[in-house]
């Protein structure tokens, strides 16, 4: 109970720091056909256009980018098995981050807008350049407008977790970077604002990547209504022989206190749906999510918080549900939020007075992380050895291959971390350059004693071009 106590409570000092991500180059997902604002202030010199990242503009068509170079050091200071300093200090790990995105952004004319992004991330090897988004925007007239080819949705109003986005786009966010933009699907997009209001309605029509099947192409619909300074929404997502969705939005804001939530409705599970292509005997799954962000000017704090409750039905205490998820590995990630989430940022800037020294604290944990097949049962111990001795005769491998391979998945599962807290106090010791350093600290179970490392940071110049 204590440890649960301290872990709640350094949780209390997590932390925000915001970031400008790729979308605000030339708008983000959402943005139609607006023209870009830049605000300056009277004691600001205005920025160039390389500052403003644009490489080259002619006309309707600009092309730029951005580029991020740094590097981490990182050391063990505290492990329950590795209590040799010396030793975990040899084993110092850097690692180097080199990345760029490039933009191109063509308006012909008012009523077209041609759009695509280029990812380009070290190491470079394999499939170098990654397409991000690509995609053309065209108008119907006044009040409908589409969207048609790869883009990220930004339905959902999370910033740590939002499962109402993750019914269409193919990744989900990451709460340790939560600025990174994630993977998007090839849809045509329908917009239609609603005449004299502020409300809209919007269609999605997904192909299946897989199948290429129409009959397994999915539609989503959703409604945006604004009521009394809030924005609402609620929507609908059905594919064919897959678990139907119903969704619900809210962000508006209290005094000074941003709110936001959502919430979605699921009638059967993933799993169940992939066994059984059939409405019945189905259970309700629940997915919801509420946060909160609030910022202060003197002395210059932003904080930033985020319950998730995650009801998905991950379960790999029994030999056949491991197999099973071991065979669709796009499961394996449940394991990870199922039931209780909380993430909190805490960010402090201009420190002591000075504005190049910041602080920033996360914390992200799980209070009810699923349990893992006990390896050391005789029934398991074997039913794997039956598992290996097929695999072996199907020539797919040797038995020890893949019992070692079971229990190396299984054992990196159970020590994933359930919680993690970073304190990381910043210095920009020049305009192109700064270095951050602070504890790093993860937990994979409440009785265990957590790993403590030292993390060293260094941004060396990026920016955008």
């Amino acid at each position: 109970m204590k440890k649960i106590l301290l872990m709640l409570s350094a949780l209390l000092l997590a932390s925000f720091v915001a970031a400008q991500s790729d979308d605000e180059l030339f708008g983000g997902d959402d943005d139609f056909f607006f023209e870009d604002i830049i605000q300056v202030s009277e004691d600001e010199e205005p920025q160039s256009d390389l500052e403003q990242g644009i490489l080259f503009e002619n006309g309707s068509v600009k092309i730029g980018g951005s580029l991020s170079a740094s590097a981490t050091l990182s050391t063990v200071l505290y492990q329950e098995d590795q209590t040799d300093f010396l030793e975990n200090l040899k084993a110092t790990t850097l690692m180097p981050s080199l990345g760029s995105s490039i933009t191109i952004d063509a308006r012909p004319n008012q009523d077209l807008r041609l759009f695509s992004r280029f990812n380009i991330d070290y190491p470079f090897a394999g499939n170098v350049v990654k397409v991000k988004e690509m995609f053309t925007d065209f108008n119907a007239g006044d009040y409908v407008s589409f969207r048609f080819g790869l883009h990220t949705v930004t339905w959902g109003t999370g910033l740590f977790y939002s499962p109402v986005s993750d019914m269409i786009n193919t990744s989900s966010i990451d709460p340790e970077h939560r600025d990174e933009q994630v993977d998007g699907s090839l849809n045509l997009r329908m917009l239609f604002n609603i005449p004299k209001t502020m409300n809209n309605i919007w269609f999605y029509v997904i192909p299946d990547s897989g199948t290429w099947q129409a009959r397994d192409t999915a539609f989503a619909l959703k409604s945006e209504f604004v009521f009394g300074g809030w924005e609402l929404g609620a929507g609908v997502f059905y594919k064919y022989n897959t678990a139907p969705r119903a969704m619900l939005t809210a962000s508006g804001s209290i005094k000074n206190w941003a709110l936001f939530g959502e919430a979605v409705y699921q009638y059967g599970s993933d799993r169940e749906w992939l066994e059984k292509q059939s409405f019945k005997d189905k259970k309700s799954v629940f997915k919801a999510t509420a946060g909160f962000m609030r910022s202060w000017d003197n002395p210059n704090i932003m904080l930033l918080a985020q319950y998730y409750y995650d009801g998905n039905d991950f379960d790999a205490t029994e030999f056949s549900d491991l197999a099973f998820y071991l065979s669709n590995m796009s499961f394996i990630s449940e394991y990870a939020t199922k039931g209780h989430n909380l993430a909190l940022t805490l960010g402090f800037s201009k420190l002591f007075g000075c504005d190049d020294l910041s602080l920033s604290i996360l914390g992200i944990t799980n209070f009810t992380k699923p349990g893992l097949i006990d390896l050391d049962d005789p029934k398991n111990k074997m039913m794997i050895a039956a598992a290996a001795a097929m695999a072996e005769s199907q020539n797919e491998g040797s038995g020890k291959e893949f019992s070692d391979g079971l229990n190396a998945a299984v054992t990196q599962l159970k020590n994933s971390p359930r919680t993690i807290i970073s304190a990381t106090l910043n210095y920009a010791f020049d305009k192109n350059a700064s270095m951050g350093f602070g504890p790093y600290i993860t937990l994979s179970d409440w009785n265990k004693p957590p790993v403590v490392s030292l993390k060293i940071n260094f941004a060396l110049g990026g920016g955008k071009y």
